[in-house]
């Protein structure tokens, strides 16, 4: 999508929902392209690396491994971003690594959004789906840099402290609703032994839990009509998995984000929709219990979708709404939105449409077209 077809876009489509994702597929080709074309998104990268050196220089956060976001994205070959594993955690590391996942995630989508705003594109919304909660957080000011940096780097240590997750976990997407899973994990008697960790549309429902556990699951799903996929995550977010982990967080509200969680608070003028399915009123503290909530409840995202859907309806029913799924990735959020409301007259008649970021090449293989570089 090119900038002017964005501008015909935004006087065709009054309405905007800039939705943000989670921890699946970093879009470093996407990012890479936008740093090396766009002035706007390589500035709000480069804030965020200096705020990185500032918070390391005085102690705020660890020292870092990883090379920094800056030269990551000039670098001629893709290498993928670090995922610390369950066996081979960053501490183990001695030597200079690529960015982390998330800190590649949540930064290339705020970049991204501050792109948009320049040519003059604001989201009446913002959506978000699991790790997208500090992308969105970070786009509306809610969260500052420093405040987005630090929780990533906590976040990043807490989930490699293997005092709260003794066993690896797991998580699944079963391509079925969540009202069908709970019947059939009732009927073979594994109802309680994972948790539905997410309600992503009509049609596809997250579990997860003790990888263990999962595979007990799994294996008797592979004998019922159900289809399935393992994703790679060694951490059962939104399960019992981190149940530790929320407790911990829960319990030592200084550590998140520490003494300026003051300042971490839904901001006026863009509607906040949280993974919990709700939409957050003004001045709600993005704090340690709020994302202590976030970690164990199961992701409503489908909730969100068709929320926000019918506010607008209910509230502008002579305008368009436009979804813009910022994850730069092969559209993963879009075919979300999409499932949750096609059977609608509106997106029928396009009234109400979703948009993929960028388009994939292969999404096996993680490759992308330049996407919004074009």
């Amino acid at each position: 999508m090119s900038r002017v077809g964005f501008s015909r876009l935004l006087k065709r489509y009054a309405t905007i929902n800039f939705s943000f994702a989670g921890q699946g597929f970093p879009p470093v080709e996407a990012a890479r392209d936008l740093y090396r074309v766009s002035s706007t998104f390589r500035q709000a990268i480069t804030d965020v690396q200096e705020t990185i050196n500032g918070l390391s220089h005085d102690g705020s956060i660890p020292g870092q491994a990883h090379v920094p976001l800056t030269d990551y994205f000039e670098e001629d070959g893709i290498r993928p971003p670090y995922s610390a594993s369950f066996d081979r955690p960053l501490s183990a590391t001695q030597h200079s690594l690529p960015p982390s996942a998330t800190l590649v995630i949540v930064s290339a989508q705020y970049a991204l959004g501050k792109l948009l705003q320049s040519w003059g594109i604001s989201p009446k919304s913002v959506m978000a789906y699991s790790l997208g909660e500090i992308a969105a957080g970070t786009f509306t000011g809610s969260y500052t840099l420093p405040a987005m940096v630090k929780l990533l780097a906590r976040r990043e240590g807490l989930l490699e402290d293997r005092s709260l997750f003794p066993n690896k976990g797991g998580l699944a997407l079963v391509f079925t609703d969540g009202d069908s899973i709970k019947q059939v994990l009732a009927k073979e008697g594994l109802l309680g032994t994972v948790d539905i960790a997410g309600f992503s549309s009509p049609v596809v429902t997250c579990v997860a839990g003790d990888a263990a556990q999962l595979d007990i699951v799994l294996k008797k799903l592979s004998n019922t009509d159900l289809s399935f996929k393992r994703v790679k995550l060694d951490i059962g977010m939104h399960s019992g998995h981190v149940q530790a982990l929320a407790d911990h967080v829960r319990s030592s509200p200084d550590i998140f984000p520490e003494k300026d969680s003051k300042d971490c608070k839904v901001l006026p003028g863009i509607d906040h929709w949280s993974s919990l399915g709700i939409q957050l009123p003004t001045g709600s503290p993005l704090n340690a219990n709020h994302y202590a909530t976030v970690l164990r409840r199961p992701l409503r995202y489908r909730d969100c979708v068709q929320k926000i859907f019918e506010k607008h309806i209910s509230e502008q029913p002579e305008q368009d709404l436009v979804f813009v799924d910022m994850g730069m990735g092969p559209g993963q959020l879009y075919k979300l939105i999409m499932a949750a409301l096609e059977h609608t007259a509106e997106w029928q008649r396009g009234q109400v449409r979703a948009m993929a970021s960028i388009d994939p090449v292969d999404a096996g293989d993680a490759k992308n077209t330049l996407g919004w570089a074009k």
